[in-house]
């Protein structure tokens, strides 16, 4: 019986802990990116819960811990997370360490006492397995790069604070015969595994998005992958729970031109406060987007964005599907790219008709009874000053669901109030939720806005359908990926 109770225990603590691999596996499986912040979350609060219940009562009943926690189990299995856990092979092999863990403990120790201590047990799973995970990461690093080099395809890097995914979709399409991964993929693993499932036979260019998380990370991925072009969109105080400042950051963008080539170049954004310092690194050539080009915003409506493009005295009429205020910044980075690469502008522009938004970054969908702007992925304060200059271009009823800015370290309460006078300036109705709930509040309430304060998600779009009377809900950050409305 003792072995069949370790055995059920074991199998329900793994499944709880999930979310502990979750958190780790965002953190690039490196613990001292903030995976410490679990143990401040509401995930551990039930954790420690269970415990507690589990610790009074295993005198009178072990089945009744097992009764708590399947409870757990089911709680933290049906949360749905923007970014949920995915079940690699290396998720798989630390749970499978884990759970022999877990049941090893259960049956020489007893079932009550291992919840609270989940988050520690993850951690011993991940450096029980990390010497194996190292080799397996260096071979396929190390395949995909030389891979890489036999094909011959030309590297082109994407990085900045904002607008990465953006800029490489956008030049996904644009630039004639090159390919990208889709979404966020910008970690050295994630680039390496779509390198080695991909065939670039036949492909001209590649076009990367690269991510960090602290200084030396883009220098690591430049290492790795070589591009001999760039883009760099911009900077802003984001990550800085990781980073620190805002000085790191530009510091850790600023690695992209610096590990260019000197017979490649870098696209700045002209519209980027900290341009000028950029322009000023690295031995590559560095073109402003909005170098010998103009491009002028002729209007915005449901159908998307219109623009006016001149080159060279060139002029041309063109609409693409985004109503972000920032895409005529995305455009002129994307075309630049192209015009340096050799393209003419017809040749570029012939290819606008192709162009998508990208999901979950002011994103316009039809709603049963009302349009959905769908911003969840945003998170800087510079992506909420441009998605409220949007909103301005809409004159309808405009509800926002938001929790605010995520990851700005000792600066948050101060962005999450200015976050809150952005929403409030040009919104009628905020439905704020989350831990920055009352950082935002304080902003809303110097604006005409009405705040109004919801438990969860479900509860926030409730109340958002009350009041939105067939205008705009803008869901803004760290929302989850599907909403029905």
């Amino acid at each position: 019986m003792r072995a069949l109770l370790s055995i059920i225990c074991a199998l329900l603590l793994t499944v709880t802990s999930a979310e502990c691999f979750r958190v780790l596996q965002a953190a690039s499986y490196r613990p001292q990116r903030g995976y410490v912040k679990i143990l401040f979350s509401w995930y551990f609060l039930s954790l420690l819960f269970g415990q507690l219940i589990a610790l009074l009562i295993f005198h009178i009943s072990e089945f009744i811990t097992v009764g708590i926690y399947a409870a757990l189990a089911i709680a933290w299995s049906v949360v749905k997370r923007k970014c949920p856990l995915k079940f690699t092979k290396r998720i798989i092999r630390m749970l499978a360490v884990e759970y022999v863990c877990i049941f090893t403990l259960c049956y020489f120790v007893g079932v009550s006492f291992w919840a609270c201590v989940l988050p520690l047990l993850a951690l011993l799973a991940w450096l029980i397995c990390l010497p194996v995970d190292v080799m397996i990461a260096k071979y396929y690093l190390k395949k995909a790069t030389e891979k890489l080099r036999q094909s011959g395809v030309t590297v082109i890097a994407v990085t900045g604070s904002y607008g990465k995914t953006s800029v490489k979709d956008m030049l996904s399409v644009l630039i004639d015969n090159s390919i990208a991964p889709s979404g966020s993929c910008n970690t050295p693993l994630g680039i390496s595994t779509y390198i080695n499932n991909t065939d670039l036979n036949g492909r001209q260019y590649l076009i990367l998005e690269f991510g960090a998380r602290k200084i030396g990370d883009i220098k690591e991925l430049c290492r790795l992958f070589k591009p001999l072009y760039g883009v760099l969109t911009g900077v802003c105080a984001q990550h800085l729970s990781t980073f620190g400042s805002i000085d790191n950051v530009l510091q850790a963008k600023c690695e992209l031109p610096k590990c260019l080539p000197q017979d490649g170049f870098c696209v700045v954004n002209s519209s980027d406060e900290f341009a000028e310092k950029i322009l000023e690194v690295g031995d590559c050539a560095k073109h402003l987007s909005y170098e010998n080009l103009q491009i002028e915003t002729l209007g915005v409506d449901f159908d998307g964005t219109k623009l006016r493009v001149t080159v060279d005295g060139e002029t041309r009429e063109m609409c693409l599907p985004q109503i972000s205020d920032y895409v005529k910044d995305t455009f002129a980075m994307c075309l630049q790219m192209a015009l340096k690469l050799g393209q003419t502008l017809d040749q570029t522009l012939a290819r606008v008709g192709d162009v998508k938004q990208t999901p979950h970054r002011m994103e316009l969908m039809k709603g049963a009874n009302c349009y959905i702007l769908d911003d969840s992925y945003n998170g800087s304060i510079v992506g909420v000053k441009s998605c409220c200059a949007t909103l301005k271009n809409f004159h309808c009823v405009k509800v926002a669901i938001t929790q605010g800015l995520v990851e700005c370290g000792r600066n948050s309460h101060k962005l999450n109030v200015e976050c809150g006078k952005f929403l409030g300036s040009v919104c009628d109705v905020a439905v704020v939720l989350g831990v920055n709930a009352s950082s935002l509040a304080e902003g809303l309430n110097k604006t005409d806005c009405k705040v109004v304060f919801a438990q969860n998600l479900t509860q926030a779009v409730a109340l958002a359908n009350k009041y939105v009377n067939g205008g705009i809900i803008l869901f803004q950050n760290d929302l989850p990926d599907v909403v029905n409305l």
